[in-house]
Parts: C-alpha cells; structure tokens; sequence
C-alpha cells in the first residue's frame, strides 16, 4: 500500500504534544516493511528529520494560500500513486479534492471546549474547518478515549469512525542520576536551588500554572529558602503575566523562567526535579507527566479530563481548582521519602505499557483497513 503523510509538523511543532506525536510516528512508520511511505517535510528542513536517508520526502513551500500549498501536495500524492493519505496534526487545511481515502489524528477538540484559551486566528480556522475534516476523513484516530468522547459530543462523529491510539513519551526520557543532572543545569543555565519542583507544559490558561503558583507560595514557607519552582517554555504574552503573578505572591526571585529549553536538554531538567506538577485543567492526552514519570520523577497532575486515564496510578492526582490541596501534595512528596520512593517506582511501572512501536503498529493496523 502507497501512504502519504503530512510529516511537516514534526518540524513546525516539535517540542509540542503534537509535535512529538508526528515527529515519532514519522520516524517509526520510516522502519515499517510493506508499504510505501512518502514523507511531506517543509522546504528547507531536509530528511533528517525522518531518521532514514532512503526514506521518499517531497518538501513543500509555505504559501500563505494554503490551497496552493495544498495542490502542489494533492499533485505530488496523485503522481507517486498514493492510495491513501494520513493528516497526523488535526487534519487542518485538509484539500477539497482527494481521490483516495483520508486518515486524520484529531488530538483534542479544545477550541470547543475552551475556546477562551485559543488564540482567535488559529480558533476561527479550526472551528471553521473541521465539520468538514471529519466528515471527510474516512478514519479518525485520537489519543485517549476521553478525547473520543470530546469528539462524540462537539462533533457528532459515529464511534465506530474513531479508533484511540495512545502516544508514548519519547525515548530519551529514562532515569538520569540527580547531582550530574543538577550540575548540568548549572553550568548550563545558571539554575540552582532545591528542593527544585519542576513544570513543563505552556502557559495558556488551561495550564491551570496560576494554581501551581499560589501553592507553590504556601508550600515554600516550610521548604525552606532554597526551594525554586522551574518552568521552562517559549517566551508569550502570558508569561508576564506569571511573572507578576509570582511578584504578587512575594515568590519572584523563587520561580524560574529559563525560555526555551530544546528537547534534547529536557531529559536533564526532569532528572533534576524533585518532584513534577501538572495541574491543567483540560488534556486530550498529557505528553509531559508520563516525560518525567519516564524519567523517575515523583509526579503530581490534576484528575481532570485525560489525565485521569493518562496516568493512571503512576501519578498522585489532585483537584485543579484547590491551591491547597497541591500545596500539601508537594509537600508531602517533598518531605515523605517513602511517599517520594512509591510514585517514582508507580510511575516507571505505569509508563511501561506506552510505547511508540505500539502506536506504529496500532496506526498501520487502521491504514490496513482500507487495503483491497
């Protein structure tokens, strides 16, 4: 079988939920004998990215038409003979004309939701476009079956149209010792300080990272004067607004903002954690807390949305909305050993039943289910 897929969000989104997601799958589908894969990578950034140099990639010029973009692809497909087509990052900008079945991985419906969360551009074109994308697409896949049911629900998609394939944490999340770790932040980044309480994430509102800071706050008042709360991420608006959160709660110099760390550094900020904190209020999957549960780290989320079936009994699961209630949870990692020693090991055997060869063969099984 001939499979064409959009690969390019590997590259555009990587550090990202989704972006991880393609990235992976990309990789892993490079590997898989008995088809025929090409790979649509952006202009520019070459087939490194797929981690095979035999690996067929067509690059594909931005244009700020995306039905131009979108033609040249639609050509490219229909020359190589390809018999169906995989949209892994929401299935946006999904071309009009198609004459082979569509696969799309529709990873959450937020912007129905939490519209208020969304920035208004990328809100309005997904709203817009995806009745559509699903009734287009002969197969959606999602993440987790609480996404299934988001979908269900906004969308009205039948559920015999949806298959959920969970996503893994990526390989390089494994359990590094702490002083190397701790050392290399350092050095790095000029980041000391314990007992260090690590997030990771964004900073959109559904991050719930306010709640975080308000206990943070009333748990650093028994965790000493050395305690830093660590929140690498891409510089955005609602970052100062962190900021003076943290200047309000007298915790300035106490939270770190170190910007963006690359992926290949993000293994050592989890070995270096005390502890991991994830109190979002809406996932449609939850990449960073099975990251750091890889990792070792004792790990803290709220149980809203796909949390709760994301991760499981690897983690200690909270309300989002008790400031409280997450102030005594760090604290009583922080400061119980056992109860530290006990989530590590729950969340290493929790995160063992995710793995990326798991979801390239599950993906390749609904590819399967258009074959002749």
């Amino acid at each position: 079988m001939k499979i064409a897929i959009d690969a390019r969000g590997a590259v555009w989104f990587r550090g990202t939920g989704i972006g991880t997601y393609t990235y992976q799958l990309v990789r892993g589908l490079t590997r898989e004998l008995g088809h025929e894969f090409l790979f649509f990578l952006p202009e520019g950034s070459g087939s490194g990215v797929l981690g095979a140099a035999d690996a067929k990639w067509v690059a594909v010029r931005e244009n700020p038409d995306w039905q131009v973009e979108q033609a040249h692809m639609v050509r490219a497909m229909e020359e190589a003979g390809i018999e169906l087509y995989h949209l892994p990052q929401n299935g946006l900008n999904l071309p009009r004309y198609l004459p082979f079945p569509v696969v799309v991985t529709l990873h959450d419906v937020i912007p129905y939701i939490l519209p208020q969360t969304c920035n208004p551009a990328f809100l309005r074109r997904f709203t817009h476009q995806m009745p559509y994308i699903v009734e287009r697409a002969d197969m959606l896949i999602t993440v987790s079956h609480y996404s299934k049911r988001d979908i269900i629900r906004h969308l009205q998609v039948p559920p015999e149209k949806i298959a959920v394939i969970y996503a893994a944490p990526e390989p390089i999340y494994v359990p590094l010792p702490q002083i190397p770790c701790r050392e290399f932040l350092r050095e790095r980044y000029g980041i000391k300080g314990e007992p260090l309480i690590l997030y990771v994430g964004g900073s959109s509102w559904r991050k719930n990272v306010g709640l975080l800071l308000r206990a943070f706050a009333a748990a650093k008042k028994e965790l000493g004067p050395g305690a830093i709360l660590l929140m690498p991420g891409r510089a955005t608006p609602e970052i100062e607004g962190l900021r003076q959160m943290a200047r309000a709660l007298n915790i300035e110099e106490e939270v770190v903002f170190p910007g963006y760390v690359p992926v290949e550094d993000l293994p050592q900020f989890y070995g270096a954690a005390d502890v991991f904190v994830y109190p979002s209020l809406n996932e449609g999957f939850g990449m960073p807390p099975l990251e750091a549960m890889a990792c070792g780290v004792p790990t803290i989320t709220s149980w809203a949305s796909a949390l709760a079936e994301v991760v499981g009994d690897g983690a200690l699961q909270v309300d989002p909305y008790d400031a409280t209630g997450l102030a005594e949870a760090m604290l009583k990692v922080l400061t119980d050993e056992k109860t530290a020693a006990e989530l590590r090991q729950k969340g290493r055997d929790w995160v063992r039943r995710y793995s990326w060869k798991k979801v390239v063969k599950e993906t390749v099984l609904v590819y399967e289910t258009f074959m002749e």
